[in-house]
């Protein structure tokens, strides 16, 4: 691999990255032929435990046991992953014995499931946080004042409004009733541990009679109307937490309309920048700070590749200047430090304002399985072990 400069980071961004074949994939090349190359699996071809079968979208993806895996074998000679939506369904599914581990496990079936001696849960940390962003333009199409009439300017702007808007939201009480106990209050956009998060960050004080204060400094002492989106599909708990920031808004003077939507819906507006106030969950996928802050923190810059995800058109020079340079710098304890600068920043600032780290739950017959939870949520054959 060539590069046109230090990459200080590219063994990182190759953790998401996936070794294709180019003898394999040269009849399927072209957007037109790729779906269907590597969906029927004629052009699939690697090293891992297991083989492709077959795969139906939307259905079942089916995959036998390869015996000459350099791991040594798996521990199953055939895997079939189901796509069900339903949480409901999932569970009633592993309740009568038709899938024998499912993800996802919502946090009042963990409850439920905590009184079940014939189920086992599996909880771990997640590595996605949940954060609400805070739209920088000049002019934003879903904030108005209380009678509907448009604003003069952005309230979201003024560092006052952005911080009423962090001192209003109860992250502890977020995970304890609103997630049922199945979270940790963020203080950041990644978790602790991770290469780049900083230590030394508080957690977020909650003060709603400090929040209201300083939107009435800031020239809202009634408040002003906001629209706020989210997904209600695609994380355990977002539609819920999403709700529950609504209330918590609303009681501080920021009347909040909560539109909790489905992914399908949602990303694509929000990539056409048509929201205001939106609430998302990132993860950190590469575990290292510059997954998450160059794609969300970084002014938009295509031309260096960075700013990707930034949807707000949050700009801060001085973290621009610190990713930048953390991205060609080599030593490891300076890059650690710029980032860790960079976060704090952005932390400072508020224009994304991090809420909670979900935890993910899965669930077994009892004593059947062996299986370590994953930071990424990912469910891999190859690491569900047979107990005993």
């Amino acid at each position: 691999i060539h590069t046109d400069g230090p990459a200080a980071t590219l063994p990182y961004d190759f953790v998401r990255l996936f070794i294709v074949s180019s003898e394999a994939a040269k009849d399927y090349s072209t957007p037109e032929t790729a779906a269907e190359g590597f969906n029927s699996g004629k052009a699939t071809i690697g090293t891992g435990p297991y083989r492709f079968v077959s795969w139906e979208p939307k259905g079942d993806l089916v995959l036998e046991r390869f015996d000459g895996y350099w791991r040594g074998k798996g521990p199953w000679e055939r895997v079939i992953r189901k796509e069900i939506p339903n949480d409901s369904a999932r569970l009633a599914a592993l309740k009568a014995g038709q899938v024998d581990i499912i993800n996802y496990v919502s946090s009042i079936d963990y409850r439920a499931l905590a009184r079940d001696p014939a189920i086992e849960a599996i909880k771990g940390d997640s590595v996605y946080i949940m954060n609400l962003q805070l739209d920088q333009r000049q002019v934003t199409p879903k904030v108005r004042a209380l009678d509907g009439s448009p604003l003069p300017e952005n309230p979201l702007r003024d560092p006052r409004v952005r911080q009423a808007f962090d001192l209003a939201i109860d992250r502890q009480t977020m995970v304890d009733i609103v997630l049922e106990g199945l979270g940790k209050p963020a203080n950041q956009l990644m978790p602790p541990g991770f290469f780049g998060s900083n230590p030394d960050i508080p957690m977020p004080e909650y003060n709603p009679d400090k929040a209201r204060a300083l939107l009435a400094e800031a020239g809202y002492p009634e408040g002003f109307e906001i629209d706020l989106y989210c997904t209600s599909d695609r994380l355990p708990g977002d539609g819920a937490i999403c709700q529950g920031l609504g209330q918590m808004l609303t009681q501080v003077g920021i009347r909040t309309n909560v539109n909790a939507i489905s992914r399908t819906v949602y990303f694509p507006a929000q990539a056409r920048k048509e929201y205001s106030v939106f609430m998302n969950g990132w993860g950190t996928l590469t575990g290292e700070a510059s997954y998450t802050l160059g794609a969300l923190a970084h002014s938009p810059a295509p031309e260096l590749k960075l700013g990707a995800f930034n949807r707000i058109e949050y700009a801060n020079p001085k973290v621009d200047a610190l990713l930048e340079a953390a991205a060609v710098e080599l030593d490891e304890a300076k890059r650690r430090a710029m980032y860790e600068e960079a976060m704090a920043l952005v932390v400072a600032d508020r224009a994304y304002i991090p809420i909670v780290q979900l935890q993910t739950v899965w669930a077994a017959k009892a004593g059947r399985f062996d299986f370590t939870p994953r930071f990424d949520e990912e469910t891999l054959a190859f690491f569900v072990r047979p107990r005993g």
